[in-house]
């Protein structure tokens, strides 16, 4: 059963029925055909009603097909609902629908219940026609936001009573909403130990695809990068000159565990990493993000491999919105002993936990390989002492 009705005043029109029938006998009985006329058209009339509440709504459908909504805070977004209606017309009707107040919704008729939005819609569908409705929302908070309940009510032609119709699959439509991106100081710190795609002055490597001039050839030069035109127009041996490239990639380690509980400071933590990974995104370095929660799957903790791009950025989002202070997290020098063992460092690492001491063994041994940044929570004067090294004065 897609909808669940619930009926509100039947009952009474049944009575009702009964009550004209019997009338509409005894008038008959006392030969008062104009009387007994009167009630045959008032049981007529309560007889049609009682089956379009019996019938009314049973066809109606619901496109629930899979949909997700990305924004950010106070960006604007909307509930889009299709409906079919290929049996009897719904007059009047109301629409009620509640969903989680990670967004709230741009519409008059709306009122807040603890943690879900309630919204009241005017529904009216015609026989064989298709409706869209578009419910106006906007992002009012991190996290996603989820359609509960889609509630129908449809009221009687005459008199009162009502059916409600309850949709009963899960629905799968849910508004993301994105953390709060800053602008970040420049943070990047590319290796000229290894090959990559950062230009960079003091390097071994070179880019072999990138040749940006040439210079007078020296006997150690390799044959194959003589430029020959060049050669040929100034009548002696040219080289190519070429692009200097270094390797640079970031690996974020992110504790949000404090004892037994989660860190107080969370939503700040998430929006300055966020905007690591929107800095990141836009000049394309490689980063991965491994996180202290408990996870199922080859880590148990998660864990964002190595890799850039839209795709990138949009599982990083993903991932940072669904985290919560009701999170099960792990060990934060289990994660790093186990992150030591199975994973390959990249060129820089930059942990953020409140507890320094904790990650110092695994820090010692990982500046001896890699560049290692700490972000602690250092508060002075009441502010938290990373986030303000971090994030510019705007």
């Amino acid at each position: 059963m897609i909808w669940k009705r619930d009926y509100y005043g039947a009952a009474q029109t049944k009575w009702a029925l009964v009550v004209l029938g019997f009338l509409f006998v005894f008038s008959l009985l006392l030969m008062n055909y104009v009387v007994a006329g009167v009630f045959a058209f008032l049981g007529t009339i309560a007889s049609l009603q009682y089956w379009y509440f019996r019938q009314v709504g049973k066809r109606l459908v619901m496109q629930n097909e899979k949909n997700r909504s990305r924004l950010l805070v106070h960006g604007p977004s909307s509930w889009t609902l299709e409906f079919e209606n290929p049996g009897l017309p719904i007059w009047n009707g109301q629409l009620r629908l509640h969903f989680q107040n990670a967004v709230n919704p741009i519409y008059p008729q709306s009122n807040a219940h603890g943690q879900l939005n309630e919204i009241l819609v005017p529904f009216t569908i015609g026989y064989k026609e298709k409706i869209v409705l578009n419910i106006p929302v906007q992002g009012a908070k991190r996290g996603i936001s989820k359609l509960k309940d889609v509630e129908l009510t449809i009221p009687h032609l005459f008199g009162e009573g009502s059916i409600v119709m309850t949709y009963q699959p899960i629905i799968l439509m849910d508004q993301m909403v994105f953390p709060n991106i800053f602008p970040v100081k420049e943070l990047r710190h590319p290796s000229p130990l290894k090959p990559g795609s950062f230009e960079m002055k003091h390097s071994i490597f070179n880019d072999v695809f990138s040749p940006i001039g040439t210079r007078d050839y020296v006997p150690s030069d390799q044959f194959h990068h003589i430029h020959w035109k060049a050669s040929a127009r100034l009548q002696k041996l040219q080289t190519k000159v070429f692009t200097q490239i270094a390797n640079e990639s970031v690996m974020i380690i992110v504790n949000i565990a404090q004892g037994y509980s989660i860190i107080s400071d969370l939503e700040e933590k998430i929006e300055v990493i966020a905007s690591f990974i929107d800095f990141y995104y836009r000049e394309g370095i490689p980063y991965s993000i491994v996180i202290n929660v408990r996870a199922f799957g080859q880590s148990p903790y998660l864990f964002i491999p190595t890799g850039d791009g839209q795709k990138q950025r949009q599982k990083s989002m993903e991932l940072l919105s669904i985290l919560s202070q009701n999170d099960l997290t792990m060990p934060f020098n289990r994660m790093l002993s186990h992150l030591e063992i199975h994973e390959e460092f990249p060129m820089s690492v930059i942990i953020f936990t409140p507890d320094e001491k904790e990650a110092a063994p695994y820090i010692a041994k990982w500046q001896q390989k890699t560049k290692v940044l700490v972000y602690g929570d250092d508060r002075k004067g009441g502010e938290i002492q990373w986030k303000k090294d971090l994030i510019p004065t705007r």
